[in-house]
């Protein structure tokens, strides 16, 4: 999901700042005009204005951690022998917490 697309969802037709988007998932406009996917407490995804994604699993390598990264990122987190990687733009790359993808 590009920048864009992720503040008009949490935008809708009343310009709100936050929304409920899944199970104990909310996307929020951040104070620095990005917008956050937060499952629980943590912002599991943060995708900027320059269309950068910042990946974050708060220590908690579960499906529905995965499976919103997977959701709102360009790629995918996949798991294979209990090692998280990330796939983008036909590169793999090792999961590190707070990483930032394009």
């Amino acid at each position: 999901m590009k920048h864009s697309d992720a503040v008009k969802m949490v935008n809708g037709k009343t310009g709100r700042q936050s929304r409920k988007v899944g199970n104990n998932t909310y996307a929020e406009i951040l104070p620095n005009g990005s917008v956050g996917i937060m499952l629980h407490s943590t912002y599991v995804v943060t995708i900027h204005e320059d269309n950068t994604y910042t990946l974050r699993n708060g220590g908690w390598y579960s499906p529905t951690t995965k499976d919103r990264m997977n959701k709102y990122i360009p790629g995918y987190v996949k798991q294979t022998k209990g090692e998280w990687s990330v796939h983008s733009n036909g590169k793999t790359f090792p999961y590190i917490e707070g990483m930032t993808i394009q």
